[in-house]
């Protein structure tokens, strides 16, 4: 006969193996360093429910970009100088910008679970900033190096 004690450890012995090999069951949240004028990572990957964690952020902010993010999706302007942390409930695409350094191309893309059709997000938000170069131009950038990203990945 096994005691409690040892059938309660060969039960998690026996469920090791089917965890390793199940979906994500845990969050895996991100985190974004501010390393003088850019973000590191540029771009991150989590799914619905999710958090990003912004550190470093002495003299920085994070404000996303209104034509650049999912319907119903969240919208951000944090006070400059504090790092936040944000869940993400909407899947997509989400690019934001540090406001003071914008001009420098301080941004980031967050993509939230596994978007629709990435690929028509994507040429959406190339027209969004041809139909205001002057204020989403620096996203032009981001936008092509995430679509590589995206493409290694195998996302689009």
């Amino acid at each position: 006969m096994i005691r409690p004690a040892r059938r309660a450890i060969l039960r998690a012995t026996l469920a090791l193996p089917v965890l390793a090999t199940a979906p994500r069951l845990f969050a895996a949240d991100a985190t974004v360093q501010a390393v003088g004028v850019k973000f590191e990572p540029l771009t991150v990957y989590i799914e619905p429910g999710e958090k990003v964690s912004w550190e470093g952020m002495i003299g920085h902010n994070v404000e996303t970009l209104g034509a650049m993010i999912p319907k119903g999706g969240v919208e951000m302007n944090t006070e400059l100088g504090v790092d936040v942390t944000q869940q993400f409930d909407v899947p997509g695409i989400y690019l934001y910008k540090c406001t003071p350094h914008w001009g420098a191309r301080m941004g980031g893309v967050i993509v939230v679970g596994t978007p629709e059709d990435p690929q028509a997000t994507l040429d959406e938000y190339l027209s969004a900033i041809e139909a205001d170069r002057a204020g989403l131009l620096p996203a032009k950038g981001l936008l092509k190096k995430a679509a590589k990203d995206m493409q290694e990945r195998g996302l689009i």
